[in-house]
């Protein structure tokens, strides 16, 4: 084997897993709390006018603590959802975007918006007070797909807008690709769809708020605790550091619980306008509805080859359903952050890039798995199997004709990202090898004969880490008796970071696997200071 830095290859057992296979996980849910529940009143509609809003019954009701409106918050003066900035739209101006408060106002821009909110000591009180909740609409037409939102005549998503489009970025240079494209051999085009998809994570949203003399408790189902604490501190009006954010076991994010959600912000408002403990635990429908979504994007991918196969130039013009209400990181994402990786591992420096984050009468997208680069990836890695296929090139040998050389390193890809290593090429051919892609045939042959399909595929994927949206500090100590101290905010949610911390460390240090048990939990009651992790045995 290969040596490896961080001596990665080294067999390690998992270590955060038995006190979840064991019962002992402590999740969001799980806290035992007298908390009052909160229930919303959501639309049925994906577009339409609030005419009239009745909650004068629900209030009465038995358990009822609070019952909000929009209208309500307005008046106490409760701040709107940051909106994205400093993008362009086609023309230039300033990009659109729909202000969104916790409570939709006057009208209501997708199916599941939440428009009422109620406070009930038990969630039987609360759901029964929200039934009671009257809630007139005026139903309009509304754009649900990406065509629909570019047509000529769209309904607009931003009231009195030119069209729906938010923002539109532009890289490479056209005219230098249209000249490799018509000089080309070869071009392949393909129009790909990244469909909507829904995260479906084992523990949904899930939120506990709790006021303790004068501060704000926390409890959250969340990847990112600091940003939480932002957005309520925000929100009410405090300093951050009246906000604690807890964090215990959290079961699964993929990016759908990156960001702070109006219903969390609403228990929090809840629980410092009551003086009590606030809760909300999504149902799995509520998820579907307006939980960030992922991907929507529609693709028009092109690629111009030469007559040995080298890539000459590459086309990319995507459009991205951000949603009713763009976040500053779901057009980020599609805009910018996915193109960084477009050309992926090839050495391809003429490219023309076009990016538009569109509007629909639908919940947000934003993160999911890989956050805009595994579409980006797909883009390439399809254009590479489509051009094998159609202009006869074997697609592992096309590959290894375009691969970023360890002679070109550091390489500077045409969005100005920086490679500082990669042995692609050796890469592939390690696992063609494992594989035994050569045996393959003889494989297939045999499935075939007893009536089954046999399918081989390939792809290579490139992954920033680090990148340079965010910066991490991580305090490290080796202490007297030879075990070893991590300090550190990254967030576990299911994906192995407590295994991966045990490993950098031991293989850093050197430290003897008899060790190891002792250093986790060293690391364990180090992450429990910070509320992310919870410390058992």
């Amino acid at each position: 084997m290969i040596p490896t830095r961080f001596g990665s290859g080294r067999e390690v057992q998992r270590v955060e897993d038995d006190h979840l296979l064991t019962g002992q996980g402590q999740f969001t849910d799980d806290v035992a709390t007298d908390a009052a529940r909160i229930v919303f009143v959501r639309s049925p509609h994906a577009h339409a006018r609030i005419t009239r809003v009745d909650v004068s019954e629900a209030q009465t009701m038995a358990g009822v603590r609070l019952v909000l409106t929009g209208a309500a918050l307005q008046e106490a003066g409760v701040p709107s959802l940051p909106m994205p900035m400093n993008f362009k739209r086609p023309d230039g101006s300033d990009l659109q975007s729909t202000e969104r408060f916790l409570l939709a106002t006057d009208t209501v821009r997708f199916v599941g918006e939440p428009v009422v909110a109620v406070v009930a000591d038990t969630a039987q009180q609360a759901q029964d007070a929200a039934e009671a909740v009257w809630v007139e609409y005026e139903p309009l037409a509304a754009a649900t797909t990406l065509a629909q939102a570019l047509a000529g005549d769209a309904p607009k998503v931003v009231a009195g807008g030119p069209d729906n489009i938010v923002a539109q970025t532009r890289y490479g240079n056209r005219d230098a690709a249209q000249a490799a494209f018509d000089a080309a051999a070869h071009v392949t085009r393909l129009d790909i769809t990244h469909q909507r998809l829904a995260a479906v994570t084992l523990e949904p949203r899930t939120i506990v708020v709790t006021p303790r003399e004068g501060r704000i408790e926390v409890r959250l189902s969340t990847q990112m605790p600091t940003g939480a604490r932002a957005a309520v501190a925000r929100t009410l009006g405090l300093a951050e550091t009246d906000v604690r954010v807890v964090v215990g076991d959290v079961g699964g994010g993929f990016g759908m619980k990156t960001g702070t959600y109006a219903e969390d912000l609403l228990c929090a408002y809840a629980a410092q306008r009551t003086g009590h403990a606030v809760k909300w635990t999504a149902t799995r429908s509520e998820d579907f509805l307006s939980a960030s979504a992922g991907r929507a994007v529609q693709t028009h991918a092109e690629i111009a080859l030469n007559t040995e196969g080298k890539i000459l130039a590459l086309r990319i013009h995507g459009q991205a359903d951000t949603g009713a209400y763009p976040t500053m990181s779901e057009v980020a994402i599609q805009v910018m952050i996915g193109p960084w990786v477009q050309t992926s591992v090839y050495d391809i420096q003429t490219i023309d890039f076009q990016f538009t984050a569109v509007m629909t009468h639908t919940a947000p997208t934003g993160a999911y798995r890989g956050a805009g680069r595994p579409e980006a990836i797909l883009n390439i890695e399809r254009l590479m199997d489509e051009a094998a296929r159609e202009h006869g090139f074997d697609r592992f040998e096309l590959r290894s004709r375009n691969f970023i050389t360890p002679e070109q390193m550091p390489y500077t890809n045409p969005m100005a990202q920086v490679y500082d290593s990669g042995a692609f090429d050796h890469i592939m051919r390690s696992a063609m090898t494992q594989a035994d892609v050569a045996g393959f045939d003889a494989r297939a042959q045999a499935s075939a004969a007893h009536g089954k399909w046999r399918g081989l595929g390939v792809a290579t994927f490139l992954e920033w880490t680090g990148g340079n949206t965010f910066e991490e500090s991580v305090n490290v100590q080796i202490l007297a008796d030879g075990s070893v101290e991590v300090f550190t905010a990254v967030m576990p949610m299911g994906q192995g970071i407590q295994t991966s911390l045990t490993q950098l460390v031991a293989d850093v240090f050197d430290l003897p696997p008899e060790k190891r048990k002792r250093r986790l939990r060293k690391v364990m009651r180090w992450l429990a200071l910070l509320g992310l992790a919870t410390v058992t045995g």
